[in-house]
């Protein structure tokens, strides 16, 4: 079958969508990713794994420019058209909202089934970007186009049980989960210096400012922050050049990976503020899991209903650094770490792992039709 993934980014690579596609390669399929090249910088066909092809579509422009990238999604999507129409696929993949109009459009003409794969809730993620009128159109065509799809893939629990009260016809789970790293799950206690790891965006919806001010020159604790974005200098003036805190830059989750592996704890804040934090089941949260790592995480989003069903880490009931400070001593007992390490990697064998969602994968495709 000839599957054609539609990509509002420039898939370089985009971790899920490449996990996604290699797994239905392997499958047997042909899958095209057809891809938004923003920076009009990357190459214009290539292939990943010498398996997927992806073809990007360069219409320059920005990210986060709100109502003034209107006219440039217009574009991509005119330009998605043209290509589902000129490759005729058997089925359109379509991830995130900002892709599934031309998908619906194609699948209804041509009577083949349209793939809706949420990564996030959409006009959650972009409500700080959008004026309320244009948001509100957002919301109405996410109404519109949800009950069309043919099925609906999302990341979590939460966000299933959303579409579900949109009306989507089939909703499957297919998380953000990682490979078991057995290799990395050590039982030794956690000594001097505590390691403690934030991997992410380093954006106003991330509160990250709490960790860096409760360990900032204590030496009893090393801070490693992995990840890049607007608030990057903000946090590294925060730091006062602590010695203490490292900043890694963005790195390929393979090289995020090793380094959870070498460290104690995960951090993960996130600013009830946001909408869209409160669906949260970042792709940290499953490197932690599958390395057998702890983590700590504010009280919202999926990311603190999987830490408190599986003791898996601690959720912070506030983020004063008296607690934070509180909290981390903990972790000094060899008891309480190797317990909650040994459940994140239970957590992860059992349920959290790309096994469980590969399989949720191919077995949604093989319901409709395509296996």
């Amino acid at each position: 079958m000839r599957i054609v993934m539609l990509l509002s980014n420039g898939f370089a690579p985009d971790p899920r969508v490449a996990t996604e596609a290699k797994a239905l390669v392997e499958l047997g399929h042909q899958v095209t990713i057809f891809a938004w090249d923003r920076t009009c910088k990357l190459n214009t066909q290539e292939y990943y794994l010498e398996r997927v092809q992806v073809v990007r579509c360069q219409v320059k422009t920005i990210y986060s420019r709100g109502a003034t990238q209107i006219m440039p999604f217009l574009k991509f999507w005119s330009e998605a058209t043209k290509f589902l129409q000129q490759n005729q696929p058997d089925v359109v993949h379509c991830h995130d909202l900002d892709t599934l109009r031309p998908g619906i459009d194609y699948g209804k003409k041509h009577g083949v089934p349209v793939i809706y794969d949420a990564h996030e809730s959409y006009p959650d993620m972009v409500a700080h970007v959008f004026p309320k009128l244009i948001l509100n159109q957002i919301k109405r065509m996410e109404e519109q186009l949800v009950p069309k799809a043919t099925a609906v893939i999302t990341v979590g629990k939460l966000l299933a049980a959303h579409f579900l009260e949109l009306g989507a016809q089939k909703v499957v789970v297919v998380g953000n989960y990682k490979n078991l790293e057995p290799d990395s799950l050590v039982t030794e206690e956690a000594t001097p210096p505590l390691k403690i790891i934030y991997v992410g965006g380093l954006n106003r919806d991330r509160l990250i400012s709490p960790i860096i001010e409760t360990v900032a020159g204590d030496l009893r604790y090393h801070l490693d922050i992995v990840g890049d974005g607007p608030e990057r200098n903000k946090l590294i003036i925060k730091t006062g050049h602590a010695d203490n805190i490292r900043f890694h830059g963005y790195l390929p989750q393979e090289q995020a990976k090793k380094i959870i592996a070498q460290d104690h704890l995960l951090y993960y804040g996130l600013d009830p503020n946001f909408p869209n934090n409160h669906y949260s089941a970042p792709n940290s949260l499953f490197l932690a899991l599958a390395s057998g790592r702890p983590v700590l995480t504010t009280s919202i989003g999926e990311i603190a209903e999987i830490v408190k069903a599986w003791n898996c880490g601690t959720v912070l009931p506030n983020l004063e650094i008296g607690t934070i400070q509180q909290v981390l001593a903990n972790y000094f007992d060899r008891n309480l770490w190797q317990q909650q390490a040994m459940a994140a990697y239970q957590a992860a064998a059992s349920e959290y792992n790309w096994q469980m969602a590969s399989a949720n994968l191919v077995s949604l495709y093989q319901s409709i039709g395509v296996g």
